[in-house]
Order: C-alpha cells, then sequence, then structure tokens
C-alpha cells in the first residue's frame, strides 16, 4: 500500500517536472532564447509536428498516471476528465502564439498535438486493461 501511494505520488511529481519543461520550452521559443536548443530538441523528435505529437503523448500518459492519486474514479472517467484540461491546454498555448510578434498560430500544430493526447490516452488505457489482465492471473 505504502509502496503503491509513493508511486502514485512520484507520477504527480513527474507530470509536475514534465510540465514545466513543456512550458519552458514554449517560452524560450517566444522569446527566442536558447533558440539552438530548442531547435535541436525539435530535430532530434522529428520535426515540428512529430514533436508536438510525441511530447503530448508523453504528457497525455504521464497526467493520466499522475491523475490516479488525484482523481479517485474508474480509468475511463478519468481520463475523460483529463483529456479535455489537457486539450484546453495545448490550445492556449497555440492561442498565445499568435499574440505573439515572434510565434505564430499553426492549426496543424494544434491538431498534430491533440493526435498526440489521444493517442497517450489510449496508450494509457491500454496499460491499465494488461494491468488488470496480468492481475487476475
Amino acid at each position: 500500500m505504502i509502496e503503491q501511494r509513493s508511486a502514485h505520488i512520484l507520477w504527480v511529481y513527474v507530470f509536475v517536472l514534465y510540465s514545466v519543461f513543456l512550458l519552458s520550452l514554449s517560452v524560450l521559443k517566444s522569446v527566442e532564447v536558447a533558440l539552438p536548443t530548442v531547435y535541436q530538441i525539435e530535430r532530434w523528435l522529428g520535426g515540428d509536428k512529430w514533436m508536438h505529437f510525441k511530447l503530448s503523448g508523453i504528457l497525455a500518459i504521464l497526467a493520466c498516471f499522475a491523475s490516479e492519486r488525484v482523481l479517485d474514479l474508474a480509468a475511463i472517467k478519468r481520463t475523460l476528465r483529463v483529456f479535455p484540461v489537457l486539450a484546453l491546454a495545448l490550445a492556449t498555448d497555440e492561442a498565445f502564439q499568435f499574440l505573439t510578434a515572434t510565434r505564430r498560430f499553426e492549426l496543424l500544430d494544434l491538431m498534430w498535438g491533440i493526435a498526440g493526447l489521444l493517442t497517450g490516452v489510449l496508450g494509457y488505457l491500454l496499460v491499465i486493461v494488461a494491468r488488470k489482465n496480468v492481475s487476475r492471473c
């Protein structure tokens, strides 16, 4: 019980740290600081669109696992609450880019991010189903 509780707390910390990392990347790009590093990360992840997809997918997985500690709901109901919050966060980030002179709003970026969120949420649900099947054996 204690091990499971500390694992849930760890997921919350990892989610928060990862969220701060993503926010930092966005801010650094907006204020044009450390651009070579930001662009290197972008290239390493396969380009702009794949970066949105992959980083959003990781965000969704971390958020779903972290939400196990916060939301005492079944996995499906939890993900139905987590997904819209994450989608709103992505949309807000893209909207701020519209207002920033150094950035531009791209609907495709948002769509790739949403696709990454969906993939991450579905991956999380597959892990939950697999976890339940293994525990039954």
